[in-house]
């Protein structure tokens, strides 16, 4: 093995193992980034922990003193959590995050996602169109393919006023000292930092994304309107939101994140895997109205006004 400790226990958990070493806990994250992208997260993570922050875990090199290395067969990178998560309220901490993070003075490359979200979501639906096309000729189509075929036109345009909505904030919102990029997550959730805050789950951009991701999370579990209310609430009373952060988790909304992943996850696995992917799509398929009515009442939340689409 590539690393000192010893394994006492080890479980997957999605993607990653978590390994047990007599009191210690370790997080392996397989990984196919460069030493240098995964240096670039050693420094991230240790000026968070210099800002006071703790909880967040410390990457372990190898016995070679790389920051990547091999854990079951996996190219993983290991992260040590040094102090477990006291879950207080999610919304507080994740905007004293935001204030950290805000502050982090040194350049950031192959992590950094700030103001791309339209060239982004542009490529994706490029591609995803170009699959679609090839979908609609295909001769052999089951109930999945059909209901793709039919549903892409809706989620097409979609992101196509997605990304019209953030050219318009671009233009129209002079940003605020608080919509400077700071450190961010992929996809921000309540179960982000169950096990510990890993940074290999961080990218570099606007705050607006880990807000905008965890209301999407809480809209496709079917959580009350109350418990996001009371979450931006407590969010803004450490760290107020500009009208042009507002508009930005509003197309961050708009666009259909989830249902690219179903679409991907789906066609991307076969066998039994298949099968479970398969009926997350179907999820989102019906779920399709439900989404959208709460796209339409999103304006009752914000604490600014921000511009309504005329179709929705």
């Amino acid at each position: 093995m590539d690393y000192y400790f010893r394994i006492d226990h080890i479980e997957k958990i999605g993607d990653r193992f978590i390994v047990r070493s007599g009191d210690d806990i370790y997080v392996a994250v397989p990984t196919n980034e460069k030493e240098s992208d995964m240096q670039q997260l050693y420094y991230m993570a240790m000026y968070m922990r210099a800002q006071g922050d703790e909880t967040i875990a410390t990457l372990l090199p190898t016995k070679t003193g790389r920051l990547i290395g091999m854990l079951q067969g996996e190219q993983v990178s290991v992260w040590k959590i040094e102090n477990r998560m006291q879950m207080g309220d999610i919304a507080q901490q994740l905007a004293l995050f935001h204030r950290r993070g805000r502050t982090y003075p040194y350049a950031v490359s192959s992590r950094s996602r700030f103001g791309q979200w339209g060239e982004l979501w542009g490529q994706r639906i490029d591609q995803l169109e170009q699959f679609w096309q090839l979908q609609v000729e295909s001769p052999k189509k089951n109930d999945v393919d059909k209901r793709f075929i039919e549903t892409f036109p809706y989620y097409l345009g979609f992101t196509e006023n997605a990304i019209q909505y953030v050219v318009d904030t671009q233009l129209d919102e002079v940003p605020m000292r608080s919509d400077m990029p700071t450190i961010c997550h992929e996809q921000f959730s309540q179960q982000t930092w169950e096990t510990g805050k890993i940074p290999t789950d961080w990218v570099f951009d606007h705050a607006s994304r880990d807000v905008a991701e965890w209301i999407r999370k809480q809209w496709l579990t079917a959580r009350s309107d109350e418990t996001i209310v009371r979450f931006l609430q407590t969010y803004e009373h450490s760290q107020s939101l500009s009208r042009f952060a507002w508009r930005m988790i509003y197309a961050r909304l708009l666009f259909p994140l989830h249902y690219f992943q179903a679409i991907e996850n789906y066609y991307g696995s076969e066998g039994d895997m298949r099968q479970s992917y398969a009926q997350q799509l179907r999820q989102v398929f019906d779920g399709m109205e439900t989404y959208e009515q709460k796209l339409r009442h999103f304006h009752d939340m914000t604490t600014v006004s921000i511009p309504r689409l005329d179709w929705l």
